[in-house]
């Protein structure tokens, strides 16, 4: 029981490394870093003449499914945030390991 208790965590943990090693969705990611969008305006910073707002929804879906992106209904249409159930700092870290900056909220960190 043990041991498949810890192939599930390592499963999740393996799912959440790969939703940043993509392309798509860590521009999507990034993309809500410092403020909560809707799949337009997300469409429009990332995937415009480039992904469709169909593919944007479905990785939103993914994301959301990982509990990585939450979102809010605004009338008819979402709001997504990244979600606080995560240290976002290590993409800060990245980033600036790596000679960039991107500005991003970590609640986690923040009160610390």
């Amino acid at each position: 029981m043990a041991i498949k208790k810890q192939q599930l965590i390592e499963e999740k943990i393996i799912n959440f490394f790969s939703s940043l090693a993509d392309t798509t969705r860590l521009k999507i990611i990034l993309s809500i870093a410092d403020k909560p969008k809707t799949v337009s305006e997300i469409y429009n910073t990332v995937g415009k003449g480039k992904i469709t707002l169909s593919a944007i929804s479905h990785q939103l879906k993914q994301l959301s499914n990982l509990n990585i992106v939450k979102f809010e209904k605004k009338g008819k249409e979402k709001l997504f945030r990244l979600s606080e159930d995560f240290c976002w700092c290590i993409l800060r870290d990245a980033f600036n390991k790596f000679g960039g900056s991107i500005k991003i909220k970590c609640k986690k960190c923040e009160g610390k």
